[in-house]
């Protein structure tokens, strides 16, 4: 058992709720309120949302009402509602103990459950709205309370979802989709690279972008469409770094030679090589690439994790 998972089950073993270790969530009833209490990001495991649902006649909370409860308790950072769900955010240091992750959870849940009872909430179904008896779900990617009717309908919701993800993709259109979208990162690149720079943002731009324009033409973003825009990511990179040499060179050396860019491009490694720039470009080239996959790499990996996340209903406890 790690440490972080025996915190949570004493955690919710002192506030009188459950831990469901398998889901790494904590969730019971609280002052009538069904909650579900987990961190979103693993890397960042004291970082929790408390997740309820509950609604009022008067609709949701205003912006005054989030900060009222969050300046009513120190462990408490946000609280927002959308439709029938209300989700606070509670945060705790990494390296803090676990008497204070029992103390700041206990004070937390009591301020919630005490503001949305002031506020006229009451509990009820994250969808239909109806004040009965509901359990905890991870539906897709999101966390909900349902009733067994919404439940029902939550299935099908996301067996159509699985349905979906399993027609083929269009490949062709998919590779059109995937390379008019990497050029928006590729841009990024030689704009950046022009300044003097090389930053990961054109990595996150290059990956969001060529995963969405190939899902869009493609029709679905499949394992395989995922490959393929990685390689074309790849290509792109490769094709940023050299035509950023290929601009640099045309703005530095435009009076000692008539070149033109496309000569510049065209002819950059043996023109190189002649002046000993090789490994400076290599150098640069490899950089480029280590900055791509590291805004790249959590994008492209975060969108496997949904896919298969999105085709899955998971009950809590």
């Amino acid at each position: 058992m790690s440490k972080y998972t025996e915190n949570y089950a004493a955690a919710a073993a002192a506030n009188g709720l459950r831990y469901d270790e398998t889901n790494r969530v904590i969730y019971g009833q609280k002052d009538g309120y069904d909650l579900l209490i987990y961190a979103e990001d693993k890397s960042y495991p004291y970082v929790m949302t408390i997740d309820t649902s509950a609604k009022r006649v008067s609709g949701g909370l205003t912006k005054e009402e989030s900060k009222e409860l969050v300046k009513s308790c120190k462990g408490l950072t946000g609280v927002e509602s959308d439709g029938n769900l209300v989700k606070a955010k509670m945060f705790l240091r990494a390296g803090a103990k676990q008497e204070a992750l029992i103390e700041t959870l206990r004070e937390s849940i009591s301020a919630l459950t005490a503001f949305l009872t002031g506020k006229g909430y009451t509990p009820c179904c994250s969808v239909c709205g109806q004040n009965v008896e509901v359990s905890g779900f991870k539906a897709g990617l999101s966390y909900m309370h349902l009733c067994p009717e919404c439940e029902g309908q939550m299935r099908n919701n996301v067996a159509n979802v699985a349905e979906k993800q399993r027609v083929k993709d269009n490949v062709p259109a998919g590779i059109v989709g995937a390379l008019v979208g990497s050029l928006l990162g590729l841009a990024i690149i030689i704009l950046i690279g022009q300044m003097g720079y090389v930053a990961a943002v054109s990595g996150v731009v290059m990956a969001y972008a060529c995963l969405k324009g190939y899902e869009l033409l493609g029709k679905n973003l499949t394992v395989r469409g995922v490959v393929i825009c990685v390689v074309i990511m790849l290509a792109m990179t490769y094709l940023g770094n050299r035509a950023n040499w290929a601009f640099t060179a045309v703005r530095e050396l435009s009076e000692i030679t008539d070149y033109t860019f496309i000569d510049w491009f065209r002819e950059l490694p043996g023109l190189l090589r002649e002046v000993g720039e090789t490994a400076s470009y290599l150098g640069s080239l490899a950089l480029t690439y280590l900055f791509v996959l590291v805004g790249a790499v959590p994008i492209v990996w975060g969108r496997l994790k949904d896919r298969k996340a999105s085709r899955s209903m998971i009950k809590i406890g």
